[in-house]
């Protein structure tokens, strides 16, 4: 998730407001040694010692699509590992069998982790911000 912060500042900042971010805090010292409730709760914590769900539990292992020439080629960053989660992933961990209270709403927990919005609201804005090409004077003929 570090790693995602230096190309990615606001949508780690949002994340950072969300449940995911503090996900293994809501555990109980028991809890927090059984690998069931860590499964969800820290994905990552065996293999790259993040304690929470981070970016990468969500949208796959970075180290083929993070460098900058390939996340700007989205075909390839998905060719190459990177996940746009759906309900289907999700529901990999917020199924009928968590312990949850309530049942799982997959269109009101997405508002919840929104992460992408600002970034893509910037990306919208600074592509309208730049001016068409103009065309040759051959073109014109």
């Amino acid at each position: 998730s570090e790693s995602c912060q230096a190309c990615h500042p606001d949508a780690y900042a949002a994340w950072q407001t969300t449940a995911h971010a503090r996900s293994r805090d809501v555990l109980s010292p028991q809890q927090q040694k059984d690998v069931r409730c860590l499964s969800c709760h820290a994905p990552n914590q065996t293999d790259q010692k993040v304690s929470h769900v981070a970016c990468e539990s969500c949208h796959g292992g970075g180290q083929f699509y993070s460098a900058r020439f390939v996340m700007k080629d989205s075909e390839l960053a998905r060719l190459v590992g990177l996940v746009d989660p759906g309900e289907k992933s999700c529901r990999g961990c917020h199924d009928g069998a968590s312990p949850s209270l309530k049942p799982f709403d997959f269109n009101a927990k997405l508002k919840a982790i929104d992460h992408w919005s600002v970034e893509r609201a910037k990306r919208k804005a600074a592509a309208a911000v730049v001016p068409p090409l103009k065309p040759e004077a051959s073109a014109s003929r």
